[in-house]
This record gives structure tokens, sequence and C-alpha cells, in this order.
């Protein structure tokens, strides 16, 4: 390959880059875990804890009924798993947008706050994951 040809190829990949950003981002189940994770620990998409606290009532409720579920008492917004499996990632030019279609997201947004996306405790963890499929598609598309 010549230095013009792999030139052509580089800027041709950097042009497209947030496509390709969109195809490692894309439902990777990878960063999905990584919101997961947050909740379970008790953070919101910008690493505060989330809150309000459960209801005295309803914390009283989820340990009697669905202990698996109470963890250490904080608020993981899990019961029966249906919110952790409905989310879905997709990238949005150089931003990650995690949505649900769950039919309760809204409300728990509304309550919660900013409750989807990956933090910035969480920020390496995603490079680790992102930054290895784009060298590999750099490699693919510029360099072979």
């Amino acid at each position: 390959m010549t230095i013009p040809e792999l030139r052509k190829r580089s800027n041709d990949f950097v042009a497209n880059l947030n496509g390709y950003i969109a195809e490692a981002v894309n439902f990777n189940e990878e960063l999905e875990d990584l919101n997961r994770e947050q909740l379970k620990d008790n953070r919101r998409a910008d690493d505060t804890a989330i809150s309000p606290d459960y209801s005295p009532l309803y914390a009283d409720w989820k340990r009697t009924f669905h202990p698996q579920s109470y963890g250490d008492g904080r608020v993981n917004l899990f019961l029966s798993g249906d919110f952790y499996k409905s989310l879905e990632i997709r990238a949005r030019g150089d931003e990650y947008l995690i949505t649900s279609d769950i039919s309760y997201a809204l409300k728990l947004a509304r309550k919660y706050g900013n409750i989807t996306g990956i933090s910035p405790k969480s920020q390496p963890a995603a490079q680790k994951i992102v930054v290895p499929l784009l060298r590999e598609k750099f490699r693919q598309t510029v360099l072979s």
C-alpha cells in the first residue's frame, strides 16, 4: 500500500468515525451491563446516589417478599429484573444513549433522575470495551 492510499483510507476512516462508534456501541451488552452495575450500586449516570430512598413501607415489603432484590437496602431499582433487562444502548454522535421501552421507565426517571447512562466512574471500563473494537475496525478498514 502506498502512502497516499494509506492517507486516503485513514481520512475515510476518520470521516466515518461516528458510524464506526455506533457499530461498536449499539446494543453492546457489555456497555449495558455497566449501567446495570451502576444501578445495583445505587448510582445514577452522574455517579450520585439514587434518591429518594425507598419508603419504609415499600422497603419492608421488598425485604420480606423479594429479599433477593433487596440487596443492601439502598435504592437499586431492581425487583423482577424487567427494567434491567430492557436497557438498550445506542450511540448518538459522540454520546451514549441508554433507553428502556418498559412501561414504567419514564416514571422511574421522573422519580429518581438521570438513572440511565455510563457514569464518569464507569467511563474507563466503557473505553476498555469500545477502543479495542474501534482499533480492530481501523486495522480492517485502513491497514489491510
